[in-house]
């Protein structure tokens, strides 16, 4: 069976192509990281390195076998952690995708609970499109998810969030900015920037059932990739765009905002993902925190009329 010791002394000498470096970096003598390759590469049964005078490099067997140890040693660090957070249900890291503009809506009020209740659980972000969300819950480099509806996906919960209201930015200066309300049909006169449908298909189907309801087609002109991108476009004039109304506080001065003119506001359902077999037990405790967080109002989803909040939708799993 061979010592993982072979792999950690291998990568080592592979990374830095130089024998004394290698022995620096593993806190050794470069006699005995010579000794350790030898005798891997006699396992082995190849050689692993080419050595010429005053230069080393890896031969095709070493290329495939540096990167196979990588993983064999990121698996064993991986079954060591979670091995320690099984142990301790209040301890672990919870890694958490968002899209790009939600986060200001969802983790000042998250992140402050969670440290108060599990200080010793570690949360790491990733900001991610809707496809890149599942394709990371999928194989397992976050642990959950706070993306748009609906999660067709048998190997997922998805939970009920909030709604999401969506408004139209567009110049200070735009004909539109003048009125208070701006008719669907006004809209699509003019080119709307919307995301690419490759990335976000959830929230672009929700932009095209708008047009469909008002029997309109919008002029699609860009597709971008995240908020930012669009509203940079707006503000050089290529278009206008549609997002939801928390992430108005990402406006540049020279932008502006304005509600369609619907009743009730079209909104859509922002979710958190999850899948069924991640039984880590750090995301139940941040999903409970999820959970008795997300049934208080936010003020900027707050009724105008009313000062009432949308009532929060029960958990569903998809």
């Amino acid at each position: 069976m061979m010592d993982l010791r072979y792999l950690r002394f291998f990568i080592a000498v592979a990374e830095e192509m130089n024998f004394t470096r290698a022995a620096e970096r593993l806190n050794t003598v470069q006699p005995s990281v010579s000794r350790q390759i030898h005798r891997l590469e006699e396992i082995v049964g190849t050689p692993l390195f080419r050595r010429e005078r005053h230069k080393l490099d890896l031969t095709d067997a070493g290329r495939v076998f540096l990167k196979e140890s990588k993983a064999v040693l990121d698996h064993v660090n991986r079954a060591i952690a979670l091995a320690r957070q099984s142990a301790r249900p209040d301890a672990g890291q919870v890694a958490i995708g968002f899209v790009l503009g939600t986060e200001s809506q969802l983790f000042p009020r998250l992140v402050p609970a969670l440290r108060e209740r599990f200080p010793a659980i570690e949360l790491s972000y990733k900001a991610l499109t809707e496809v890149e969300q599942i394709v990371a819950l999928e194989n397992g480099s976050i642990n959950a998810a706070f993306t748009a509806g609906p999660i067709n996906n048998p190997a997922l919960v998805s939970e009920f969030v909030m709604h999401q209201k969506i408004v139209v930015v567009l110049p200070t200066n735009h004909p539109l900015a003048r009125l208070k309300r701006i008719p669907v049909a006004k809209l699509a006169e003019f080119p709307l920037i919307c995301p690419n449908p490759a990335m976000v298909p959830n929230y672009v189907s929700f932009v095209k059932g708008l047009a469909q309801a008002a029997n309109v087609q919008f002029k699609t002109r860009f597709e971008h990739d995240n908020v930012l991108s669009a509203l940079n476009s707006v503000s050089i004039g290529t278009g206008v765009c549609l997002i939801p109304d928390h992430q108005k506080s990402m406006l540049h001065s020279h932008l502006t905002s304005r509600l369609l003119d619907l009743d009730p506001q079209p909104s859509f359902d922002l979710l958190v993902a999850y899948r069924k077999d991640d039984k880590l037990p750090a995301l139940a405790c941040f999903l409970s925190v999820v959970r008795e967080h997300m049934n208080k109002p936010f003020p900027a989803l707050e009724d105008s009329k009313s000062g009432s909040h949308t009532k929060k939708d029960g958990a569903q799993s998809r």
